[in-house]
């Protein structure tokens, strides 16, 4: 919907309503409310109210009723709808640890009304697949920026768990990203990809792909897309899974009255490039079982986290 706009809620037609509102009406952002909406029915009955609104340039969100359940996707979305009624719950989807944390604590939101599923993967499932793949490598190197620079101490402490020694560079400007990136791959066995919009964008991805192959190190992702154009592997999480995830969400609060607290992606799948697995001499795994490794290792309670 374009233009201006009042979401106005009134009445007991939409108490048990979900508004969903997108960031931009990207590809990513429409198929994920269009899969969340179908989840949902296929959970609950044809009442639940489920309104899309697509945030346009200039608009202004307007919520009369604190009981609807408002799911932001994208960070613009979740900043706008952050900015609600603070007993207005509200779940962001696709939001960096950091930024919810930033949002949580300016606007003075309470955790039982405002969650997230959080975009990056728990670190230890990443080292689960390094671990899988390399089972020799030692050293782990992550180039870290202003946005990922947050996470070096978590980091550290999933390194530790996991056996790894994690060498981190901090990247202050965009121009020390390729000095920065050598000294990562010349001192260890490969690179973890850390998801910061200065480091990992679109302008960078060659550059950094390629350095790494001229090393012969491999590069570890964090989306199918990073793994096409050439890391050796990633867990992610597709639309579809984060979609089911934030219907279960939706129905415990729908239930409760509460918002669990945020949380890592729940469901997940696993990626290997086979053409930069034969390059590296690196055995190829086939990525189903790749998964149920990642399973095996996360420990018992997952045993039902599989599509």
């Amino acid at each position: 919907m374009a233009g201006a706009f009042g979401l106005l809620v009134s009445g007991t037609a939409m108490a048990h309503g979900v508004t969903v509102v997108v960031s931009s009406p990207s590809t990513m952002n429409i198929e994920f409310a269009e899969q969340f909406k179908e989840e949902l029915l296929k959970a609950r009955n044809k009442h639940l109210k489920i309104k899309v609104i697509n945030l346009q340039d200039g608009d202004q969100l307007i919520v009369d009723e604190p009981g609807e359940l408002v799911v932001a996707v994208g960070v613009r979305a979740l900043q706008l709808t952050s900015k609600l009624k603070a007993n207005t719950p509200v779940l962001g989807v696709f939001t960096p640890l950091p930024t919810f944390n930033v949002l949580l604590e300016s606007n003075k939101r309470d955790l039982g009304n405002f969650s997230a599923i959080l975009l990056d993967q728990p670190f230890s499932r990443q080292m689960a697949l390094m671990r899988i793949i390399l089972p020799g490598s030692k050293n782990v190197g992550v180039l870290l920026g202003p946005t990922s620079g947050k996470y070096a101490e978590l980091l550290q402490e999933a390194g530790e768990k996991s056996a790894f020694h994690i060498a981190d560079e901090m990247v202050p400007q965009e121009a020390d990203l390729i000095p920065k990136l050598r000294k990562v791959l010349e001192e260890n066995d490969a690179l973890l990809a850390i998801p910061d919009p200065m480091i990992y964008n679109r302008e960078t991805a060659h550059p950094i792909l390629l350095t790494s192959y001229r090393h012969q190190k491999p590069v570890f992702g964090y989306s199918q897309s990073y793994v096409r154009a050439g890391a050796l592997a990633a867990v992610y999480s597709s639309v579809k899974q984060l979609a089911r995830q934030a219907a279960e969400i939706t129905l415990v609060q729908h239930s409760s009255g509460l918002l669990p607290p945020p949380q890592a992606p729940r469901y997940f799948s696993v990626m290997m490039n086979a053409q930069v697995a034969r390059s590296l001499s690196v055995p190829l795994i086939d990525d189903e079982t790749l998964r149920r490794k990642i399973l095996l290792l996360e420990g018992p309670q997952n045993d039902e986290l599989r599509d």
